[in-house]
């Protein structure tokens, strides 16, 4: 039976048979102790990890009580089942997945550790956002935290024996960093007194572990304002020595957490600083360095983000996909238009509607996985670059991730979302009731949308910054290397239609950024109006050129006569759904471009009185 969950199958295609990692990274570099043989393995145990484990603690809701985590007398709780889950995770050593063995790690490339973190969001996003925070706050301190203490906190961190957040957030300054008011005063030992509120952080406090380490933005007092001012500072729940024991609690404490629209089992808390005036944080990297420094973790958070938004897409379609194979519903189409009589009645995938949504799902879901994963690939290389000294390849694939990383986190969360809202269609009015987890998919989708920074900031980062990097540069190399796939292409006659489609949506948008480029310094409402629709079409322009890169694995896999007839299923399935995503949503980019260039600004020129009265 197939799984409702993940797609392993598909996994393995994209990471061994696409990106070839077992050529491109295996067995040379960094990574020259690995073999596509011990990848298997870490893939397959991640899947059912993930199935036997994670799925089952999935819903939010059982028998009408809530699965949430609490708040009572400033202490969080969570579900009684994310204990377990922590102590399982952490001793299989997916913490540290990807990261170095002498912090602990297991060393395996990062397009592994994403594709098991496929799997393991699929099957619980809320759970799997605490250690995956804990993650990322680890990778900063290893980076930018030298001290005394820093090595005992690595090792608590990467075996998880203690957590992490990322604490940016403030009341009252939302995205807008630089208006924050947590202040940081110097102390005659070295250390700083914090003092604030930071609002909205995601698994800010709970009894998963006994302390919890917050990387915590703040403004040392005389430092100019804005995001310029900034430091960052390394704030534990609870105070700690160089052995690793424990002391007197830091004056953090929580004061309250969300009720929230979904993930529901995770604390989005809110955390005060030296409340007491007790609060002691150590600086990270140096004075007013803060943002750069954070942002390490930030475009971490993002790509993982991404990943969220393509995990929760592709377990909404398998769930739809399951339903509509089962549910009874109407008769065929051909025998209701031939009045046949007394005709049987169809399950609903036969329906032209439902295989039209269905088709989108699978395209849409195993494209955006594919957009993640090349992502992360481009990491390795550019790890395997930088091991090998070789400063031209670091920076070449640099840019890629510098490119890619907006559309990752918008593109990817934006159509996760339109996925998990065409599976609660799918199941009809029962996809609106909480019997079924697809309601519960599209609440979770939701923030994926909103955090880490809001789609629309993402898109103008890339708009106002990564288009123009280097002078376009990497922007140019992205073109330069799906021209790669084009040319391969355009030499299989079953694709000339689709390579056709590709090769115009990518021409179209180096016209496009170049006149957006000259229309910032004349009309600029016009290029910041456009910019997430701009951001969208090359999501759906990149998307469209993997599918092409997919199915050109595809197809002679397909008709190779060794091919097993499971297998040529599979493969036939990678060849519609390039089809279907290249001709119905990739087809749409150069007119959707070419709106987006009209000098049109009523939302800019209506008053705001006027919006209504």
């Amino acid at each position: 039976m197939a799984s409702l969950w993940v797609d392993l199958k598909d996994i393995k295609f994209q990471v061994f048979e696409v990106l070839k990692i077992q050529e491109t990274l295996l067995g040379k570099g960094r990574y020259v102790d690995y073999d596509a043989d011990t990848c298997n393995m870490v893939l397959d145990q991640a899947a059912k990890f993930s199935e036997l484990e994670l799925a089952p603690t999935y819903p939010d809701e059982v028998h009408r009580k809530p699965v949430e985590a609490t708040w009572k007398d400033g202490k969080v709780t969570t579900p009684e089942a994310y204990k377990r889950l922590w102590k399982l995770y952490c001793e299989a050593g997916y913490m540290a997945t990807a990261d170095q063995i002498e912090v602990g790690g297991q060393g395996f490339p990062a397009v592994i550790a994403a594709s098991c973190a496929n799997m393991f969001l699929a099957c619980n996003q809320a759970f799997i956002m605490y250690p995956g925070l804990s993650h990322g706050a680890a990778r900063l301190m290893e980076d930018f935290f030298q001290h005394p203490l820093r090595n005992v906190l690595l090792e608590k961190m990467y075996t998880g024996e203690w957590a992490g957040t990322m604490c940016l957030t403030e009341p009252g300054a939302g995205s807008d960093v630089g208006a924050l008011k947590t202040t940081a005063k110097k102390n005659a030992d070295g250390t700083y007194s914090i003092v604030g509120t930071k609002s909205f952080i995601s698994a800010g406090d709970h009894d998963l572990t006994p302390n919890i380490i917050h990387p915590v933005l703040a403004r040392i007092e005389g430092d100019p304002k804005g995001t310029k001012g900034i430091s960052i500072f390394m704030v534990p729940k609870v105070r700690f020595n160089e052995q690793g024991e424990l002391g007197e609690q830091n004056d953090v404490q929580c004061g309250g957490i969300e009720s929230k629209m979904g993930i529901h089992g995770n604390a989005t808390c809110t955390l005060n600083f030296g409340s007491d005036n007790k609060c002691i944080g150590y600086l990270m990297g140096e004075e007013r360095q803060g943002m750069p420094i954070m942002f390490h973790m930030m475009n971490e958070e993002r790509q993982g983000v991404g990943m969220m938004g393509a995990s929760l897409a592709m377990a909404s379609y398998l769930h739809a996909l399951d339903y509509a194979k089962q549910r009874f519903q109407g008769q065929d189409i051909i025998a209701m238009a031939m009045k046949i009589e007394d005709s049987p009645q169809v399950t609903i995938i036969k329906h032209p509607d439902v295989r039209r949504m269905l088709l989108r799902m699978k395209s849409t879901s195993e494209g955006l996985r594919m957009l993640a994963l090349f992502c992360y690939w481009c990491m390795d290389n550019e790890i395997s670059a930088m091991v090998d000294k070789n400063e031209e390849q670091q920076a070449y694939w640099h840019g890629f991730i510098e490119i890619l990383t907006p559309i990752v986190k918008a593109y990817c969360t934006d159509m996760g979302m339109d996925c998990c809202q065409l599976a609660v269609q799918t199941y009809g009015g029962y996809g609106f009731c909480r019997e079924y987890p697809v309601e519960q998919m599209m609440r979770d989708q939701k923030i994926n949308q909103i955090y880490e920074g809001t789609n629309g900031i993402q898109a103008m980062d890339l708009l106002g910054r990564k288009l123009g990097m280097k002078k376009g540069l990497y922007f140019m190399n992205l073109l330069a290397m799906a021209k790669e796939t084009i040319d391969e292409a355009k030499k299989v006659d079953a694709l000339k239609a689709e390579t056709a489609i590709v090769e115009n949506a990518l021409n179209a948008l180096a016209e496009t950024s170049m006149a957006f480029a000259k229309m910032i310094k004349v009309t600029p409402y016009v290029p910041l109006i456009g910019a997430c629709d701009f951001l969208n079409c090359m999501g759906d322009a990149i998307v469209g050129w993997l599918h092409l890169k997919m199915a050109l694995v595809a197809i002679p896999k397909f008709f190779a006569a060794e091919t097993g007839e499971q297998d040529k299923l599979f493969y036939r399935g990678k060849i519609e759904a390039a089809r279907f995503f290249i001709g119905r949503i990739t087809g749409l980019v150069i007119p959707k471009l070419e709106n987006i260039k009209i000098d049109e600004q009523s939302c800019m020129n209506i008053p705001d009185e006027a919006f209504t009265v």
